[in-house]
């Protein structure tokens, strides 16, 4: 084997008469002189391929103009090289190791045998003469599809527990999987017995004490609303011109993670296909779930260009979005990565913008999220006070979080990756249902900074309430998670982040989440005194005056700090300036937020990690999307790449 493997690598067209000819220029002749491609579609090919710096047989497989097959046919008569089988890739897998399956996943080149002076491999790349160069001499080859088959195949059981249990495994202080620790029992049980004592000897100073450190926790998050007002200028609204050219942009790649997402497949597409980003240098992974047959038959009746990949992740709990994305990230081969949602329509330079933005800024920005909005803000009461809320969040608050290099919670979906670093902090808790959250605070933790872009990601707002609810109440278990799993170790905790770290993280996650399940009993309380107490009668002692007080100055100061929120941040997107009126509103919007947080608190105890899907299609205002600029070239005959796990896998 490894002699004539050496033999076929010794006699390559190249290193005898064809030298003088660039292997694309006979790869294009080839094609041509088979009738495999039209002159013009191998015209179009070739400009491309021109600007973006990349090999021909790339651009004709992204663009969709040949499709794997093909192309390892034509470069298999270019370049004399034999296709590998199954059984030689299968072999060769089985030599390496699980790790260092991901680097041949990554660059495409499998050490498959040894040849007089050292490896000779087999690669999918679609440019093999370039293996030399590198020192990996090619003896075989093979397509991306025929590699990740053999390497599921072999070792997909490894990848699918791997993306599971690493971080758990590797940094359980990290990890979700285990919600309370002993330490915090102890706490927790200790605070019980400490409160029941308090209220039995001395009920005023106990309720004194609760009311004051109930309202530092809301005030702490009114305070950190009130500096983002403050601290708001027009440059965080302003997006830099990022037209680099076609050369000088990385891989990128895009994780769309979709469950029962069939209905919003097309728009999905067509968003994807509006990207104004090279085909050749896209990596999109279409991530499906196994039993999810109606999106997957869906997706496999769309032709779809050579750039697209559908990863389908074998079923094994918790069927989290965090574990499917660690699934997918083994068979990501970009410089940076963005995490997309099924229904979203991203702005089509975001991309663009995150690489200018992550040249100008130092390694340790490990993320860049983008603002998410809704572009069916106006359907209903519910999908306008949505689309206030995000506006405050992602137009004000966490710009301001970003300037001053404090703890990031991110959104679900448009955050920008270095997938070095991605990869370093073992990427998202599969346990945490929450992952995006999470993900922001470990970052910070592990002294890696989040920034913003002004770039934005449309989204479907919720437009029915049980969907709503479900949504909300994921996400307020998952901060939940959060806040346990961070607060292990407190004092470490402090240390890392520093006070100012500390307490923003404390505000967004324990502040939120108290003041929703908290908001209710106050305006109950509130309300049964209005109604049952005759202030001209009654005489307060001062504990009563005391409690009255802070609790008017909580109520007030956050009425206004959110009433003008609300105001500024919609004044930065004036198609949003006539959701003003629905501000006075809001007070009946936290309550539903109430009943999340209630929701939450029963998730949490009874099914901690269960994922409450949210669906998506449902708004009246979802009409097809018609993109702008142009499609990418013509569609595969084979449309997407599916990769599944073969159940043989160690």
């Amino acid at each position: 084997m490894a002699s004539s493997r050496a033999t076929s690598v010794d006699a390559l067209p190249w290193h005898t008469g064809l030298a003088h000819i660039h292997p694309d220029q006979h790869l294009s002749d080839l094609l041509l002189a088979r009738g495999w491609i039209t002159g013009r579609d191998l015209r179009i090919a070739q400009e491309l391929a021109a600007a973006a710096d990349e090999p021909l047989g790339r651009v004709l497989i992204a663009e969709g103009l040949v499709d794997q097959s093909t192309l390892a046919a034509a470069l298999a008569d270019v370049t004399g090289l034999p296709r590998t089988s199954s059984a030689e890739l299968h072999a060769a897998l089985a030599r390496l190791s699980a790790e260092t399956v991901q680097d041949v996943l990554l660059t495409g080149y499998l050490p498959l045998c040894l040849g007089d002076s050292g490896p000779l491999y087999a690669t999918a790349d679609p440019a093999p003469w370039r293996g030399a160069e590198m020192g990996m001499p090619v003896a075989g080859l093979m397509t991306a599809d025929e590699l990740r088959a053999a390497c599921l195949h072999v070792w997909g059981g490894a990848l699918l527990h791997h993306a599971r249990d690493r971080l758990a495994d590797s940094l359980p202080q990290y990890s979700a999987r285990r919600r309370l620790s002993r330490g915090q029992i102890a706490a927790a049980l200790a605070l019980l017995i400490a409160a029941g004592v308090s209220l039995w000897l001395a009920p005023p100073a106990a309720m004194l004490a609760a009311a004051v450190l109930l309202c530092t926790v809301f005030l702490s998050v009114i305070a950190l609303k009130g500096l983002a007002l403050i601290a708001d200028r027009p440059a965080h609204h302003v997006a830099p011109d990022a037209r680099l050219p076609d050369s000088e942009l990385p891989v990128y790649s895009i994780l769309v993670p979709a469950f029962r997402e069939a209905e919003v497949l097309p728009h999905l597409i067509d968003a994807l296909l509006a990207l104004d980003y090279p085909a050749a240098k896209l990596d999109i992974k279409i991530i499906l779930e196994r039993e999810d047959w109606e999106t997957r038959c869906a997706l496999a009746k769309m032709s779809l260009p050579g750039c697209f990949e559908t990863v389908v992740v074998p079923k094994l709990m918790p069927q989290t979005k965090p574990k499917a994305l660690n699934y997918a990230m083994r068979f990501v081969r970009g410089t940076y990565l963005v995490i997309y949602d099924a229904e979203d329509r991203p702005e089509p330079d975001q991309l663009r913008q995150a690489v200018a933005r992550f040249a100008q800024e130092p390694d340790d920005v490990a993320c860049l999220q983008a603002r998410l909005s809704y572009f069916n803000h106006g359907e209903n009461w519910l999908t306008r006070q949505f689309t206030i809320e995000y506006a405050a969040l992602f137009d004000l608050l966490l710009p301001v979080l970003a300037r001053f290099g404090l703890p990031l919670p991110l959104g679900g979906t448009s955050n920008h990756f270095r997938v070095d670093v991605l990869r370093a902090v073992h990427a998202w808790d599969p346990f945490n249902v929450t992952e995006d959250a999470d993900l922001g605070l470990r970052f910070a933790r592990l002294g890696y900074r989040v920034g913003v872009i002004a770039s934005t990601t449309y989204e479907e707002a919720n437009c029915r309430l049980g969907n709503w609810l479900r949504q909300r109440s994921r996400w307020i278990k998952g901060w939940m998670q959060t806040w346990l799993v961070h607060m292990r170790a407190p004092g470490l905790l402090l240390r890392e982040l520093g006070w100012r770290g500390f307490i923003t993280f404390q505000a967004v996650t324990a502040g939120i989440v108290l003041s929703g399940l908290l908001h209710p009993l106050c305006v109950g309380v509130l309300l049964w005194k209005a109604v049952t107490v005759d202030p001209l009668a009654v005489q307060l002692t001062p504990l009563e005056w005391l409690l009255a007080g802070l609790g008017t100055i909580v109520f007030v100061s956050g009425l206004v700090v959110a009433l003008a929120s609300g105001m500024v941040a919609l004044g930065h997107r004036p198609e949003l300036l006539y959701l003003r009126r629905s501000l006075l509103t809001m007070p009946v919007y936290w309550l539903l937020i109430s009943a999340g947080a209630w929701y939450a608190l029963w998730e949490l105890v009874r099914r901690p990690f269960h994922w409450q899907k949210t669906r998506h299609g449902l708004s009246r205002q979802a009409r097809h999307h018609q993109t702008a600029g142009h499609k990418r070239g013509r569609a595969s005959p084979r449309g997407a790449a599916e990769t599944q796990l073969v159940p043989t896998g160690r």
